[in-house]
């Protein structure tokens, strides 16, 4: 086969563990390299060691001394280093002198808006004694304005190929035959492509640009890469070795991926998944999904509209400014939405009827409802299971109003559940008691509240704030940190209630002691680690506010069973504690 291989291993998996690979690990994997008859071994990313990338891994910066402590070079599997068209100057690479380098050859990486920075670098570097590649980032943005630049580029016979990433995973095999036509077009010959598994199209995108001519492909070992990852170097290597008997050799790679790579595997996770599926459906850099993801708030429907707002409104290249800037009131924001304000009240049943459109929610309509009366808010953590029966008793005993939270399974039947979270909402609502009305924010839209449910609801107006205004204005919430515990408390402030009891807001209990406590299995909270922790401590901050603002009020807030949350617990389930 005339197509070159290039493992881009360390480089591009270096996105998911910051670039901090054993050395062990890289040598390995250079010797895999060549005994597997692999073509070119990009080592990392040549970076300063100092300012934006001074907490990368030592594959981060690429330090010509360190490197050639790491590995000796082959001409045989020449080591290749990438560099950022838009973050580095020419003086960051030195003239390549012999024994002073293990590195021959440089691949440039450039989005569509830094190509004529790329070209200088190009010709730089070309200079200096490197082998010399140009990787189009993004190719998919390039525009004819783009590959007429290209064109008229006198300098693109120094490069030794020009790479097309399909940096958004996006591409199918007409797209890369499409890619190679525009390129030779604007003169250049030797193409090489960059496949992303977004859509699980890089094996066969790959296998298209070979067949198109390519002068160079990349891989990956166990396809370790950013988003999706990328094609499996294993798997074409496999193939390659069926085609072309004797020149390939897979078997060194299923090695270094059993002693390296399945672990780290282990550790990151990397590879396709729901988030990088529609990063490639949308044609979006990976990032952007996974910001939304993360946030574990928003269903696939939002994410989806969400990720078709972002391909329109926001760089090609992530950044965290201007998603939020342009995502500013489209998801959940506790701001408004279709449901208004007109409601009636039928005072015998304590429920409300079908809402009316039209206005945003700017009252909450049941203010005073169960004046005097004593509310009990059932919260999910283990407690509520454990110490049902006296909670039970404590609600006949007390006479409460109840209002359920979240999934309540078949333990309890309330007067009143909400919810704050729509992917909460979707996968709960059904295991609410037909009889119970919901309590909703007034961001949930009326179609999604229809298609999922009958009972009967009141919407609560919510609004984001900073924290530093009172947790109600007039009756309108003015959230700092959204939890479904918190505004259950201050809707029940404004029903009317004499006293306010919590049960099963457990926060860190049990041996684990570093999660916040569910007594089911609760998918929807981020994992990562310190995500627990930093809920907790926004959950405590905002519990806080809004506990001291309703006892100022004259009304007691009161946790009844075993919590972390100790400054507001008082043991009166005398029957089991």
């Amino acid at each position: 086969m005339k197509t070159k291989i290039l493992d881009c291993t360390i480089r591009d998996g270096g996105h998911i563990n910051n670039w901090a690979f054993s050395d062990a690990c890289v040598r390995a994997s250079y010797y895999a390299a060549l005994k597997s008859g692999v073509d070119y071994f990009e080592i990392g990313y040549k970076t300063a060691a100092s300012g934006v990338a001074n907490d990368r891994g030592p594959f981060g910066i690429c330090d010509d001394g360190y490197l050639a402590s790491v590995v000796t070079a082959n001409d045989k599997c020449r080591i290749s280093v990438m560099v950022d068209a838009g973050k580095i100057t020419k003086d960051l690479v030195s003239e390549r002198k012999a024994g002073e380098t293990c590195v021959s050859v440089i691949r440039i990486a450039a989005y569509p808006q830094e190509l004529e920075k790329a070209f200088a670098l190009v010709e730089d570097f070309h200079k200096k004694g490197y082998e010399v590649f140009l990787n189009l980032m993004a190719s998919s943005e390039l525009t004819e304005a783009h590959y007429r630049l290209l064109g008229a580029w006198e300098g693109r016979s120094l490069l030794a190929c020009i790479n097309f990433a399909d940096s958004f995973g996006s591409f199918l095999p007409k797209d890369i035959s499409e890619q190679f036509a525009k390129l030779r077009a604007a003169g250049y010959e030797s193409i090489g492509y960059h496949a992303h598994n977004n859509l699980q199209m890089a094996f066969a995108n790959t296998l298209q640009a070979i067949t198109e001519g390519a002068y160079c492909v990349d891989a990956s070992a166990y396809g370790m890469g950013r988003g999706a990852g990328n094609l499996p170097i294993e798997v074409l290597l496999s193939y390659l070795a069926k085609q072309e008997e004797g020149k390939y050799n897979p078997v060194p790679y299923l090695d270094v991926i059993d002693r390296y790579y399945a672990p780290l595997f282990k550790q990151y996770e990397w590879g396709y998944g729901l988030s990088s599926l529609i990063s490639g459906i949308m044609n979006i850099h990976p990032y952007y999904v996974n910001a939304l993801f993360s946030k574990k708030a928003y269903t696939i429907d939002e994410i989806f509209n969400a990720a078709d707002h972002i391909k329109k409104n926001c760089p090609v290249s992530y950044s965290t400014k201007e998603m939020e800037s342009a995502l500013e009131g489209r998801l959940f924001r506790p701001n408004a939405c279709a449901i208004g304000d007109a409601f009636w009240l039928d005072i015998d049943k304590h429920l409300i009827a079908n809402p009316q459109l039209g206005k945003r929610v700017s009252e909450f309509p049941v203010v005073g409802l169960h004046k005097g009366r004593k509310i009990l808010i059932l919260a999910n953590g283990p407690s509520i299971l454990k110490h049902k029966d006296a909670i039970l008793d404590f609600v006949g005993k007390n006479d409460c109003i109840t209002i359920g939270l979240n999934y309540l399974q078949s333990l309890y039947k309330t007067d009143y559940h909400a919810f704050v979270s729509k992917k909460r909402f979707l996968k709960y609502v059904s295991t609410v008691s037909r009889e119970t009305c919901l309590l909703l924010p007034d961001y949930f839209d009326e179609s999604l509240i229809r298609k999922n449910t009958d009972n009967k609801f009141i919407v609560f107006p919510i609004r984001e704030s900073s924290g530093e205004v009172p947790p109600l204005k007039g009756t309108v919430q003015q959230c700092a940190y959204l939890n479904v515990a918190i505004t259950a408390a201050l809707s029940a402030y404004l029903m009317g209630a004499s006293e306010i009891f919590v049960a099963g807001m457990d926060g860190y209990m049990g041996n684990d002691g570093d999660e916040i406590r569910y007594f089911y299995n609760e998918d929807e909270v981020p994992q990562k680690e310190g995500a627990s922790s930093n809920m907790y401590a926004g959950l405590a901050t905002e519990l806080r506010r809004v506990a001291e603002y309703i006892e100022s009020k004259g009304v007691p807030f009161t946790i009844i069973t075993p919590t972390s949350h100790k400054k507001y617990y008082r043991n009166l389930l005398e029957k089991t504690l």
